[in-house]
């Protein structure tokens, strides 16, 4: 049985989910408390699984979803 593409996934902004993704990474290195980038990391956790899910689950694919190509 094939899977259905959530919708919300349909929705993304793949290239913005990315930077925002990066910034959080950037972010959680600069002085924060160790509760504080917990939760960063879990934000990324979170950011992680759907880029895995799209692309291993829903056939998108990778260079759209990860940082595989050139971009400007």
């Amino acid at each position: 049985m094939e899977k259905l593409t959530p919708d919300f996934m349909l929705k993304i902004d793949w290239k913005l989910l990315r930077e925002q993704k990066q910034l959080i990474l950037d972010l959680s290195i600069g002085g924060y408390n160790i509760k504080e980038i917990e939760l960063l990391e879990g934000l990324v956790g979170l950011i992680d699984n759907i880029q895995d899910s799209a692309v291993d689950e829903y056939g998108f694919e990778e260079g759209d979803v990860f940082e595989f190509k050139d971009e400007e």
